[in-house]
């Protein structure tokens, strides 16, 4: 739970400086991240996804929140 927390305040941060929604739902967003990325990296065989695949999961779960 250390990463989501680090997460959390991070977002947290970034949606304080108004760079994402202040709506936002970052005890959701947080978890759902690194959800996203350790499925990203744990369901391959052999090498890891190229970083444009990590970059497309990455803004496809924030694209509802990014100003």
């Amino acid at each position: 739970m250390t990463r989501v927390r680090g997460l959390r305040g991070y977002l947290t941060a970034e949606r304080d400086q108004g760079r994402i929604a202040s709506d936002a739902d970052v005890d959701t967003l947080a978890p759902t991240l690194i959800g996203a990325a350790h499925l990203l990296f744990t369901e391959r065989k052999g090498s890891p996804p190229d970083p444009g695949a990590a970059r497309r999961v990455m803004t496809t779960v924030l694209a509802g929140v990014l100003r």
